[in-house]
């Protein structure tokens, strides 16, 4: 069977050669394409005729590869397209990466980083680090500000508040009402460093000799680098899109303030956050350790596999819950013994019915 096989797909391939279509070649040997092309597929590739099409690579062409990828090492096959192709000579990329790919000399390929996208911090436990940035809200239909503070481990909001202008003696009053919040004292070795961009009210000299009388790190984002205070400016994307873009103009003060404090709120204590691995802010700052996070999430995923487990096991199993039958709103369905209407109808079969029994059943399929 093996060789009846090998030899329709070598009649096949000889009859392409010479322009005929798989499908003529077939219907006349009355073989199904679909029973050929199953054929094809399964036998081994040494056993298949290689067929050269007249659109295949030339030796010369594969030279002309093999110098521009000597000549410029670190080109790959779309930019050796476009030199060849300066030259006069047009191969497509497929053609040119499956010939490099033959020679081996396809590398991997993995873009550069940016070095300044790559924050400068590592954060490892709460109030080690804080950001604080300031951002446009209506109120009344006059311009104010919300300035908050972020922890960079938790996401938790630290202090916040509605202002009408930011200058540097805001910054110091929520800088220390951060640290009355966290029960930080201002004679504390070790206070929050504090993360802001290079607006004015934050490199003013009135900001800078506080945080240094303080005994505080008070350090820069770079120029045009937001991802040195990105977790602020995430804050602020999400607020927006979910609270102050929606109200649109606060009628007054007290109005902004009990509604962003209702978001905060919720922000803090249900609303779960991705690169906290889906808990919250609130969580994560009373936890205040990663590995016993991980070890947490890493519980409930037990758990929740060992439930998933004994429900299966439940339903696969037929006489873990008794089956009543019926139909919804109906009464469950009753067993009805067949024997009495049984013996009447066998009794009234014809002598030549071949009733099939497990004694018969032999005798029948004989």
């Amino acid at each position: 069977m093996e060789q009846q096989k090998q030899g329709v797909l070598e009649v096949v391939d000889a009859h392409r050669d010479q322009g005929r279509t798989v499908a003529e070649v077939l219907a006349s040997m009355g073989v199904a394409r679909s029973s050929y092309y199953r054929w094809k597929k399964s036998a081994p590739a040494e056993k298949s005729a290689h067929r050269h099409s007249s659109y295949e690579i030339t030796a010369e062409e594969r030279e002309l590869v093999d110098e521009v990828k000597e000549q410029n090492p670190r080109y790959r096959h779309r930019r050796i397209q476009g030199v060849l192709q300066q030259r006069g000579i047009y191969l497509s990329a497929s053609v040119i990466y499956g010939h490099l790919k033959a020679q081996g000399q396809i590398e991997p390929y993995e873009r550069r980083a940016a070095p300044w996208k790559q924050p400068r911090y590592e954060v490892w436990q709460r109030n080690l680090m804080w950001g604080s940035d300031w951002t446009k809200l209506s109120v009344g239909g006059v311009r104010w500000y919300l300035l908050t503070v972020i922890d960079f481990f938790s996401r938790w909001i630290i202090v916040w508040e509605v202002v009408p202008t930011v200058h540097a003696g805001t910054i110091k009053a929520i800088y220390q009402a951060g640290l009355n919040n966290q029960g930080i004292s201002i004679h504390s070795q070790s206070k929050p460093e504090f993360r802001v961009d290079r607006g004015s009210p934050n490199t003013s000299g009135i900001t800078q000799e506080f945080f240094e009388t303080l005994g505080a790190e008070l350090t820069f984002a770079r120029v045009r680098r937001p991802t040195d205070n990105a977790l602020t400016e995430r804050f602020y994307g999400t607020i927006k899109q979910e609270e102050i873009y929606l109200v649109g103009n606060y009628p007054d003060e007290r109005s902004a303030k009990e509604e962003i404090g209702r978001y905060i709120e919720s922000y803090h204590h249900h609303r779960p956050h991705q690169s906290l691995m889906n808990f919250t802010p609130a969580h994560v700052h009373e936890v205040n350790n990663k590995s016993r996070l991980l070890a947490e999430l890493k519980e409930i995923k037990r758990k929740t596999r060992e439930k998933r487990k004994a429900y299966w096991e439940q339903n696969r199993n037929p006489g873990s819950t008794p089956f009543e039958g019926g139909s919804p709103g109906n009464a469950p369905a009753r067993s009805v013994d067949p024997g009495a209407n049984t013996q009447g109808i066998f009794q009234h079969q014809p002598r030549d019915s071949r009733i099939e029994s497990p004694r018969n059943r032999k005798q029948l399929t004989c």
